[in-house]
């Protein structure tokens, strides 16, 4: 969940990192076999494993903070013109002079304020 929250607030390798374990946990805690019981003991009853629903939300918001940690590297290997361009401009003028570089989709998006 921390993995999703971190993308969106632009700290794309904590989230990064996140993600990764999250998925890595997640199909782990699938793939786990049940523990040994006493073979002393009666068996309880099998209702399932209790940590398949922990397993597949990780799972799930794992993927969607690694989809969207991709999302934002392409964003930024696509339009890197504008972000350079942003970067490198020393006036407000200049800065908003560069939303030329992105399509007429993004500007509202990504583009600088007026």
């Amino acid at each position: 969940m921390w993995a999703f929250f971190f993308g969106l607030f632009s700290w794309p390798y904590v989230a990064l990192l996140l993600g990764a374990l999250a998925l890595y946990w997640g199909i782990s805690a699938l793939r786990a076999k049940p523990a040994a019981k006493d073979p002393d003991s009666p068996a309880p009853e099998q209702k399932g494993r209790p940590q398949t629903t922990a397993a597949v939300s990780g799972l799930v918001t794992g993927s969607l903070a690694l989809a969207l940690v991709a999302a934002s590297f392409a964003a930024q290997l696509v339009y890197s013109d504008y972000y350079t361009c942003t970067q490198d401009a020393l006036t407000q003028d200049a800065r908003q002079a560069c939303d030329n570089l992105l399509p007429d989709q993004l500007r509202g998006l990504l583009g600088t304020s007026d």
